[in-house]
């Protein structure tokens, strides 16, 4: 997606024009007043000074409701882009694969959202509207200025065209240190963010000595780039002040010269010296606004780069059955996967699990045990062959509807800033209070919650609040609350303790029964009464069976079996 197009959201080329109308309209009312003081000057003991008085004063005060509303629609444009920018920032976000965020760091898609969006909305209109003003006050400017004295007027060129080149060179040799600087504060803001999230297992592990020495070099690095943006910056802003001071003195002299010649009066010598800054001021402004517009670009490119990222596979599908609810039935046919097109990790697997039927998947880690339900769910695409539920392909199923289908509770489900009960409700927000209440004694959630100040209505804002185990009870009230045709437990209870997994796991049993399930988990006596359990190796399955049929085998599941027992 082009960037330009998110510029044409409504009443957009209505607040463009306003603002090019009225940058004109602003330039030519200040081009007009120096003209007049100059008169003013020459009209000193005139009876007709009143008259040009009150002209002046007419254009001050024009010149003023001018800017003002400038300023208002300004403002208006710079809020209304910022928002479109953002909506379709989120949109493209919710549309992009699993696999394609994961290779985002988590600080730069933050920082488009904050800084880089602020930096196009009020970067590039502002500055847009600002150089055009410069443009138009040039080029009015020389045309008088012309018409007053050649001689000055193309000194004035001459030295203005000088501040325009020091400018470019600044600006030529300072565009790459604002993109590494951009480029670092992302850097930076994603391991700040790992920091925060991961504060509780560092300091666990005494990594602070580690942690603030990777924080030092990151900060450093950005200190360098940023300092060395700034100050080689700055240096233009003094340097076309200096040149643009000696121009005013200049002209003062050359204009004295001139009068004693009879060449100009004294109001045209006001007139000019009030030009040489208004000629001057746009390259004095274009050298002050140039970071702001390298930022603006930077930030802008970098917005275009991720905007064009590849929508996610599950949001091109054609061909759409009229699917509303499924019932469960699930296969896996000649199913191939890898990530990033390496050593496939997911070989040629066949699966067929029966409606409201029970399968543990068992395997070393890394065997493809979780890839295999995020396939399931369509968090990746697979390579070859198909996967069905009751029959028909789950790329011809809404992603939507397949996924409301489906519930999932993972070893490390979060939850989300709010109250408990609206964490549990999440999963069924038209379901009543009474089911609400239901489900989260049933996942034993009230065994805590009654401890907490205002109970359901305790609000959590920090994962700190509550130990994992609590965490993973609240997650299991959001799946006995929303009871799912298709049920995947992925290590689902493995942060609570054995007491309370008992009784969890009754809780479980009969929404199981109801259900499609797949159930992950290295603890092997919580799977034996599985109407399946297909052992994973190197993304095939190897073997399947019921608890009782993989023991008599003494295969691979009976060696791992047999292994936790011992243990």
């Amino acid at each position: 997606m082009k960037i330009t197009k998110l510029f044409n959201f409504k009443y957009s080329k209505i607040y463009i024009a306003c603002i090019f109308v009225l940058s004109i309209i602003s330039s030519i009312l200040t081009i007009t007043y120096p003209l007049i003081i100059g008169n003013i000057v020459d009209k000193i003991g005139n009876a007709n000074i009143i008259n040009t008085i009150v002209l002046l004063l007419s254009v001050f005060i024009a010149l003023f409701l001018v800017n003002t509303i400038l300023n208002c629609v300004l403002a208006i444009y710079n809020s209304k882009l910022s928002k479109t920018l953002k909506d379709s920032l989120y949109k493209k976000l919710d549309l992009l694969s699993l696999s394609t965020i994961e290779k985002e760091k988590t600080g730069n898609i933050i920082n488009l959202f904050t800084a880089d969006i602020e930096n196009i909305s009020n970067g590039i209109i502002q500055n847009f509207s600002k150089i055009l003003m410069g443009i138009t006050t040039i080029c009015f400017s020389v045309y008088i200025m012309i018409n007053l004295n050649i001689i000055i007027t193309f000194i004035l060129i001459f030295v203005s065209i000088l501040m325009f080149l020091i400018s470019k060179f600044i600006i030529k040799n300072t565009t790459n240190l604002f993109d590494n600087r951009a480029d670092l504060l992302g850097s930076l803001n994603s391991y700040v963010e790992d920091i925060i999230s991961s504060k509780t297992t560092l300091d666990n592990y005494n990594y602070k000595d580690k942690i603030q020495e990777n924080f030092n070099l990151k900060n450093n690095n950005l200190y360098k780039y940023g300092y060395k943006a700034q100050f080689y910056s700055s240096l233009n802003n003094p340097s076309t002040r200096l040149i643009s001071n000696i121009l005013y003195v200049s002209i003062g002299i050359i204009g004295i010269i001139f009068a004693k010649n009879n060449l100009l009066t004294i109001g045209n010598i006001s007139t000019f010296l009030l030009y040489t800054n208004i000629f001057t001021r746009p390259f004095n402004e274009i050298s002050s606004i140039f970071t702001e517009i390298q930022t603006a670009f930077a930030s802008a490119k970098r917005f275009s780069n991720f905007m064009k990222n590849d929508i996610s596979f599950e949001f091109k599908q054609n061909n759409l059955l009229p699917v509303n609810s499924l019932n469960g039935i699930i296969e896996f046919k000649n199913v191939c996967f890898s990530y990033n097109n390496n050593e496939p990790l997911i070989k040629d697997l066949n699966l067929y699990i029966p409606k409201n039927k029970s399968i543990a998947i068992v395997g070393k880690t890394g065997s493809g045990k979780t890839t295999i339900v995020n396939l399931l769910s369509r968090f990746y695409q697979i390579q070859s062959g198909e996967i069905l539920i009751d029959g028909i392909n789950i790329n011809n199923i809404d992603i939507s509807t397949l996924r409301k289908n489906i519930g999932i509770v993972l070893q490390d489900s979060k939850l989300f800033n709010g109250t408990i009960y609206e964490n549990i409700a999440y999963a069924n927000p038209k379901a009543s209070k009474d089911k609400v209440l239901t489900s989260a004694k049933l996942a034993f959630v009230d065994t805590f919650v009654q401890r907490l100040p205002n109970g359901y209505d305790t609000i959590i804002n920090s994962s700190d609040m509550l130990s994992e185990g609590e965490i993973q009870l609240i997650n299991i009230a959001r799946i006995l609350l929303a009871k799912p045709p298709i049920l995947i437990l992925d290590e689902a209870t493995s942060n609570i303790d054995l007491l309370t997994e008992a009784k969890v796991q009754k809780a479980l049993s009969n929404l199981i029964k109801n259900s499609t399930s797949i159930i992950i988990a290295h603890r092997l006596s919580t799977i034996i009464n599985c109407d399946y359990i297909a052992f994973v190796d190197n993304g095939k399955i190897v073997e399947i069976g019921t608890h009782k049929e993989l023991l008599d085998k003494k295969g691979k599941y009976y060696e791992l079996y047999t292994s936790q027992y011992k243990l």
